[in-house]
């Protein structure tokens, strides 16, 4: 272990070698050279980056600008596009109005033609009677034992024929499962 008898003897041991003039001053501009350079360093790092940050902002700019651009000749393409369908829709609408005015006079032509007599028997309405008359009509012709189903008139009712689906394209087979189940498939 070091023990040290006089503490002013380490004080002017080292004094010296830390106050020498012509070091110290050479090591203060040292610092303050590398100071410098480090500063000189930094700004010159913050200016690349604050350059290219415009650089890309002005880019961004650019084409924003585009695309506004765009937007304004999507509208006026869709605007086109609006404007072509209103007008077949108007067109569309006026030959269905056509159609129908036309289908209404055809209707109207032929009613008087209907009331006339045109060669056959003239539609005829029958009265039904209520059910409580059907049944005081049954009551009566038991009670006089004739035929209650002579006495009310006949109704005849057409049976509308099933729909027949279209005929499919000669280019489609027909194939029917044994569930009863329909497809068709393409022939090549």
């Amino acid at each position: 272990m070091t023990t040290i008898s006089d503490p002013d003897e380490l004080v002017a041991a080292v004094e010296p070698l830390l106050l020498d003039k012509e070091k110290s001053r050479f090591r203060l501009a040292v610092a303050i050279c590398v100071g410098l350079a480090l500063f000189a360093l930094l700004n010159a790092t913050a200016a690349v980056y604050l350059y290219r940050g415009i650089n890309d902002m002005r880019a961004i700019e650019a084409r924003l600008e585009d695309l506004g651009q765009f937007e304004q000749r999507m509208s006026a393409r869709l605007d086109t596009v609006n404007n072509g369908f209103q007008s077949r829709f108007e067109a569309l609408d006026d030959r269905l109005r056509a159609s129908f005015g036309e289908v209404n006079a055809n209707i109207a032509r032929q009613a008087p033609d209907m009331s006339g007599n045109h060669g056959g028997d003239a539609p005829r309405v029958v009265d039904l009677p209520s059910p409580a008359e059907d049944m005081a009509a049954v009551a009566s012709a038991e009670a006089d034992d004739q035929p209650a189903i002579a006495e009310m008139p006949r109704i005849t009712r057409r049976r509308q024929a099933p729909a027949v689906p279209p005929a499919p394209s000669s280019n489609y087979q027909r194939i029917v499962s044994p569930e009863g189940k329909v497809t068709y498939h393409k022939i090549n």
